[in-house]
């Protein structure tokens, strides 16, 4: 949605010597992704405030200035979770997924890898009184603002190299949302199909991973390949609906 990472990614230990709420939990923050669309703002702050809780801890950091009205939203979602422990927070977050999507799995059913990191729409969620002037290119991308990502990149167009700190481009937001406007804009205005996250993936990693069938079509129609990301995993390996896998199992051949 929203911390970008599951920082799980980042840990010591292998999925193997995970405990048993860990992988739960990183199977959920991976699922609340597909799901964002149906989510409204409270729900994806309350989702928040406990990914950082369970990853981070308690809230250490200064509250955003009254400017920043986005961020002190975030900022309070967790603040209000004061001493909650790490476990409390992770099951607490686990509960709500199940809660807002019955139908989710939180064991894998495919015998899939599980483990690649993946991005959170959480790490921004949506402010409608933000004006488009400003706005980066990352936040029209995902907010599927597909006119204002060709002005952008008309005006700045070194935007078309840009990343964040995790490596994710204006493509990648795009796909993770299925913002397919903002996608094309950008595939449009000069940005790498094939650029890779910090962890080698690509945009359609993410949006074969989500299961979004138009971004998948588009980043295909657009030339994207089957990289393998850091863990070995072609976008086809990631993918679990079964109209995104006929697609690039077709685009293989």
């Amino acid at each position: 949605m929203a911390k970008a990472l599951s920082d799980n990614s980042d840990s010591d230990f292998s999925e193997e010597e995970q405990s048993p709420l860990d992988k739960a939990f990183t199977k959920a923050s991976d699922h609340v992704r597909k799901i964002t669309s149906k989510l409204d703002n409270t729900q994806l702050l309350e989702l928040y405030g406990l990914y950082k809780q369970s990853t981070e801890g308690k809230c250490n950091t200064p509250k955003p200035g009254w400017l920043d009205g986005k961020g002190r939203k975030k900022w309070e979602a967790w603040k209000n979770l004061g001493d909650l422990s790490s476990d409390e927070a992770k099951q607490k977050y686990i509960d709500l997924v199940q809660n807002y999507d019955p139908n989710c799995e939180l064991v894998s059913q495919s015998g899939q890898k599980e483990t690649w990191v993946t991005v959170s729409s959480l790490q921004y969620t949506p402010e409608p009184e933000l004006v488009d002037n400003e706005l980066s290119l990352f936040d029209a991308s995902r907010e599927n603002m597909g006119d204002l990502v060709t002005d952008l990149l008309m005006k700045n167009p070194e935007l078309k190299e840009e990343k964040d700190a995790d490596g994710l481009t204006a493509l990648h937001w795009a796909a993770d949302r299925d913002a397919t406007r903002a996608l094309k804009a950008a595939i449009k205005g000069g940005c790498s199909v094939d650029a890779v996250d910090n962890f080698g993936q690509t945009a359609l990693h993410y949006a074969a991973s989500c299961g979004h069938v138009e971004s998948t079509k588009i980043l295909l129609d657009a030339g994207a390949t089957f990289l393998k990301d850091d863990e070995g995993c072609t976008p086809l390996d990631l993918a679990t609906d079964k109209e995104v896998r006929a697609i690039l199992k077709s685009a293989m051949k």
